[in-house]
């Protein structure tokens, strides 16, 4: 019976083997490329399923089990085209060619009044899609571009609700014209979008891109393409984003009371310099008399009192789609940013609509509508000047919690420098702005023969801007009892008109495209202000003010008049060549000068499509590029070239003129001639790496040129000048890993950039904001500081000591010395405000339908001078403004032999004078987004009638790594009249912001 058992299990065993047989089976098979060589690393998988996921080997061979029955298996691999392969039940093995993806290099790329396919670019030229956009949620779209793209500098010198980032392609190379890059919206320059309807962004860098746009492209060309319909069927969009944010008030922290009330106790040390008989003791008794322990009582941190986490929200609504004849995107934003700062913010309306008509397959009519509404809150510097400085034993609230008005006459004490309390300034005063803009577009696209089609794009457009700045008769300061009211707009109106010929054709291996055509744009701009005071309380009007009234006025209508071409040749889609040219006439310059040209030339070598490359395993791309161009520029203001009165003074109660700007009909536009080498390479179907190198000289610089004395004149604007710049720039994006599951892939950039100045007609030492002197000079650099060398603290006496630096007739350094008198110290060059290196790096995680993002941007280099430190860290100087906590490792010189870094209070003459103490290291590296998302299942979503559900959150300015001591290492790079690039003064600071994004798609 035993024996019985055993053998009718073996029989089970046996059949249960063959039916688990019959079930399955092993294909076997070689994955090759398509000229027949192994292909490793290939996934191969049952379609429908991940489980038993198998990669061929280094000789491409694999084998996986399958069921029974016809099946499908997939067969997947980085850089090639994905397969699927139906496999019959009987097959047991196959050979799986693979196809390159070189859809890449057939990408369409906008640059300017025309496009390309990727493969056929010769010029240096970088696109981000809205994806790589929206990891960070704001209004401006430098703040979206901060650390993608090689050779751009965005600076976020600003955290006011609504305000802009300055934005830099390849440095500076211009002294007094503007740097800001080109903006143009759909092909036409200029206009205006929501970055919610960006679908991509284009960043022009070199003149064999630029040129085409000549006088107006001397800062580069930043292309923004918005949404229009991408399928037949109507879809829509929903995305909500709702957070905080809070400000950040960098490495200067504020002292409190306790700390503040420590620290004064070395203003009372027994110490008279020159003197002998000193103790060095403090004298407590003196100090308690003046500073009295109730003090100690009131612990105001005026920076969490003025600056609070505020609000933001983000919410868009769009739908796309295709009828037969008629294209169709429609978008509206609604934007608002709570300020941080006491009474700031900015709410923004923007309303899009794209459509274009179908007469024919060809014939097309364009027409796109965007208008935005915006209003807000601004602020008085003054405000918040004081929120650093007042002090902790101050409280701006009485009892009841009202702000207290201070003035000199105050009965009760106050013990902050300047008897101003800030909240009651707030509490009295408003700064609200408002604008609407609209703008029109209206672009025709007709054939004229099989390779000839005419275009004509058009933009009209309209804006109005309206600010104000009112003060209450009942504030504190200078406008109390009288109030004040200062109302200022402005009007706006323009259009441009680009009409081109435009062909296209193709003649044995030979392919040329190009245009050519005419473009003219204008625009009136009025403004119109007036102020007083004099007003009721209660009433916020200019027709109540009552005294020192006053208007004023302007009016301008630029007009730029253009003639361009530009031809692209091809041959074999091997080797490319193309150029173009552009003669702009301004109405700025004097007729004679009015006309500037702007040629163009670039070639492009396609290497990887030559035979000794085309199946080629390790390069998959490669293409070198060369090209030459000269852009210009005339934007340093209306009438430069004319000799002019100004009409504001009265002579016996009529206008009296007074001579205002000399003469200079030769002035003519400057002139910037670029050379740019580079070349792209793709390896592995998963890095691509592009390098760039440049040399840009900007000629004829729009200078204000020193005048002799006998002339009556300071200055004269004169052509006279250089600026170079020669930079490498270095960006790879990599797929590090990719497989079903798991993606991870990098995008880093980084720029390197030599500024320097030649050919000047003398060398200036132009003084800014605070005193701060920056030298302009031959073989100098650009926003070079000037100023005395710190060097430290007198041991013996605790008195501040400066660098002497003593040199022969040659100019060569033959002895340096110390000294504490500040008027024999040296002045030296102490380095630029513009950065040696900058970049971004940039990660993206993904597993099934997690995503992680992680960005950062960084900056080398560059040194900012922290003027506030000259009030924050003054040595008792000004003993009733608050102090920050020094760093560690500082301290206070106390007696003779004291190695110390903060003078003595008792002998700090000159101590916070202009000098490298106070200019530090800009460099920093931001932790600039970090998103964490998860895209819920697609049959989740469809049974909510629903295409896509994706969740995320994300934190923007996560953090700063920085030796910089201040509010934030991002300081401006433009020059103005209050404003010296690369000083920092107590601003607005920058806000942390934490978000959830709800994005639907159905």
């Amino acid at each position: 019976m035993s024996n019985l058992k055993k053998l009718l299990l073996l029989i089970f065993m046996v059949v249960s083997c063959c039916n688990l047989y019959a079930q399955q089976r092993v294909l076997k098979g070689k994955v090759t490329t398509k000229d027949g060589s192994a292909l490793p690393g290939v996934v191969i998988e049952l379609k429908g399923t991940t489980k038993g996921a198998v990669a061929s080997g280094p000789d491409g061979f694999f084998s996986i089990n399958l069921p029974a029955g016809d099946v499908t298996i997939q067969a997947n691999s980085i850089g090639y085209t994905a397969r699927e392969i139906v496999i019959p039940a009987d097959q047991r093995n196959i050979t799986i060619a693979m196809i390159e993806d070189n859809r890449q290099l057939g990408e369409v790329v906008v640059t300017g009044y025309s496009s390309q396919k990727k493969g056929n670019l010769t010029s240096a030229i970088a696109v981000v899609s809205a994806e790589k956009l929206k990891d960070v949620t704001s209004d401006d779209i430098g703040e979206m571009l901060q650390g993608k793209v090689s050779g751009l500098q965005v600076v976020n010198s600003s955290g006011a609700p609504g305000s802009v980032s300055e934005i830099r392609l390849r440095g500076v190379s211009s002294v007094n014209a503007a740097q800001a890059p080109l903006i143009v919206v759909d092909g036409i320059i200029g206009g205006d979008y929501d970055p919610n309807d960006v679908e991509s962004v284009t960043v022009l860098k070199d003149a064999g891109a630029t040129a085409i746009y000549g006088s107006q492209a001397n800062g580069g060309v930043i292309i923004i393409t918005t949404k229009k319909a991408k399928g037949d069927k109507t879809q829509y969009e929903f995305q909500a984003v709702t957070g905080f944010r809070t400000p950040d008030f960098g490495t200067m922290t504020m002292m409190n009371s306790s700390e503040l009330y420590e620290n004064q106790k070395q203003l009372f040390r027994d110490y008279i310099p020159g003197t002998t008989g000193n103790s060095y003791v403090i004298d407590l008794v003196q100090f308690q008399s003046e500073r009295p322990a109730s003090i100690l009582n009131t612990n105001t941190n005026w920076l969490t009192t003025m600056f609070k986490p505020a609000p933001v929200e983000n919410y868009y609504f769009s739908a796309m789609g295709k009828t037969a004849k008629n294209d169709y995107y429609f978008g509206v934003t609604y934007y608002d940013e709570g300020g941080t700062f006491l009474n700031t913010d900015y709410k923004r309306v923007n309303l899009r609509s794209n459509n274009t008509y179908h007469f024919t397959d060809k014939i097309t009519l364009t027409n796109n509508i965007n208008i935005s509404g915006s209003e807000g809150k601004s602020y008085d510097y003054n405000d918040i000047y004081y929120a650093y400085l007042n002090l902790p034993w101050d409280n701006p609230y009485d009892a009841n919690h009202n702000a207290i008005y201070v003035d000199g006459n105050s009965k009760f004490t106050w013990w902050s420098r300047d008897k101003t309390n800030p909240v009651n300034t707030v509490d009295n005063s408003d700064h609200p702005f408002k604008s609407f803009d609209i703008n029109y577009d209206l672009a025709l696209n007709l054939p004229i023969t099989s390779w000839l089609t005419f275009t004509s794009t058009n933009r009209g457009s309209a804006s109005y801007a309206y600010s104000s700045t009112f003060y209450s008769p009942e504030v504190e300061g200078v406008y109390h009892g009288t109030g004040y009211l200062n109302d200022q707009s402005t009007y706006d109106y323009g259009g441009i008109s680009t009409n081109l010929l435009k062909f296209d054709f193709k003649f044995g291996k030979s392919a040329i495209n190009g245009l050519a055509g005419v473009e003219f744009e204008g625009s009136q701009m009025n403004t119109v202000g007036a102020a007083g005071k004099g007003l009721p309380i209660g009433l916020q009007s200019l027709d109540v003010v009552a005294n020192s009234q006053a208007v004023n006025g302007s009016s301008d209508s630029p007009t730029i008049l253009s003639y361009l071409s530009q031809v692209n040749y091809s041959y074999e889609e091997r080797y490319f060549l193309s150029g173009s040219y552009r003669v702009d006439g301004s109405s700025a310059f004097a007729p004679g000068n009015k006309y500037g040209s702007f040629p163009s030339i670039s070639g492009g070598w396609l290497v990887s499509n030559e035979d000794f490359l085309k199946d080629n395993h390790t390069v998959d791309n490669l293409k070198l590029r060369l090209s030459y161009g000269i852009t210009g520029t005339q934007d340093i203001g209306a009438a430069r070239y004319l000799g002019l009165y100004s009409l504001t003074s009265q002579y016996n109660s009529v206008v009296g003129a007074t001579p205002l700007q000399l003469e200079s009909p030769n002035l003519t536009w400057e002139s910037k001639h670029q050379l740019d080498a580079g070349f792209d390479i793709g390896l592995f179907h998963r890095i691509n790496i592009t390098v760039d190198a440049y040399h840009n000289v900007t000629k004829n610089l729009l200078l204000l040129v020193p005048q002799p004395l006998s002339v009556g004149f300071e200055t004269k604007w004169e052509n006279s000048g250089e600026v170079i710049n020669n930079g490498l720039e270095f960006a790879i994006s990599s797929q590090n890993i990719k497989n079903k599951d798991f993606q991870w892939t990098t995008d880093f950039n980084i720029s390197f950039n030599n500024n320097k100045l030649q050919d000047l007609p003398s060398t200036s030492n132009p003084t800014g904001e605070d005193n701060v002197s920056q030298i302009y000079r031959n073989g100098g650099n650009l926003y070079e500081f000037y100023m005395p060398t710190w060097a430290g603290v007198n041991a013996q006496t605790g008195a501040p000591q400066w660098l002497v630096v003593n040199k022969d007739a040659s100019g060569k350094v033959t002895s340096t010395s110390v000294t504490s008198n500040y008027a024999s110290a040296t002045y030296q060059e102490q380095g630029s405000a513009l950065p040696k290196f900058q970049g971004g790096f940039n990660n993206e995680f993904r597993y099934k339908k997690f995503f992680l993002r992680i960005n950062t941007y960084f900056e080398y280099g560059n040194k900012v001078y922290n003027a506030n430190l000259s009030e924050v860290e003054n040595d008792g100087s000004e003993p009733l403004l608050n102090q920050i906590v020094l760093p560690k490792g500082s301290s206070i010189w106390s007696h003779p032999g004291d190695i110390a870094t903060e003078p003595s209070p008792e002998n700090n003459a000159n101590s916070t004078s202009v000098s490298t103490r106070y200019l530090k290291n800009g460099s920093y590296l931001s932790l600039r987004n970090i998103a964490f998302g998860y895209s819920l299942p697609k049959s989740f979503a469809q049974r909510l009638k629903l295409s896509d559900i994706n969740l995320s959150l994300s934190a923007d300015n996560v953090y700063t790594f920085t030796r910089y001591l201040g509010q934030d290492p991002a300081t401006t790079i433009t020059p103005g009249n209050f404003v010296t690039p690369g000083v920092a003064d107590f601003k607005y600071p920058d806000n942390r912001q934490f978000l959830l994004n709800i994005n639907i798609k159905f």
